[in-house]
């Protein structure tokens, strides 16, 4: 289930999505310390409750075991589908060699899909 608040920061945002990662692979803040070889488990509860902003040396880790692309991780209201796809980070790298037109064009094929 997404939270579709619009004024989320980003820490928020990555607490939320890694939280539905861990709720939907059944993964205690305990199982994904050990994983990530944290030494206590207060470091990921930190990080899946907000208690302070992620650091990348806890982050990255993290979207590693879970096997999650950071840039899905740090994307607001993201469908759990989508979150923990292994399409994404390929469509990003696609998109990234686009051209200016190509990227125009492919948005232009989606809003006709999507209807807007």
């Amino acid at each position: 289930m997404a939270n579709h608040r619009k004024d989320m920061d980003l820490s928020t945002v990555v607490a939320h999505n890694l939280k539905r990662v861990c709720t939907e692979f059944d993964i205690s803040t305990r199982d994904l310390a050990q994983r990530m070889g944290e030494k206590t488990q207060k470091t990921v509860w930190n990080l899946l409750n907000n208690e302070h902003s992620p650091r990348l040396s806890t982050l990255e880790p993290a979207c590693k075991v879970l096997m999650v692309s950071p840039q899905a991780v740090v994307t607001p209201n993201i469908d759990t589908a989508l979150l923990v796809s292994r399409r994404l980070p390929r469509l990003i790298e696609k998109y990234n060699r686009m051209t200016p037109v190509q990227r125009d064009n492919l948005e232009e094929v989606i809003d006709q899909m999507l209807g807007e």
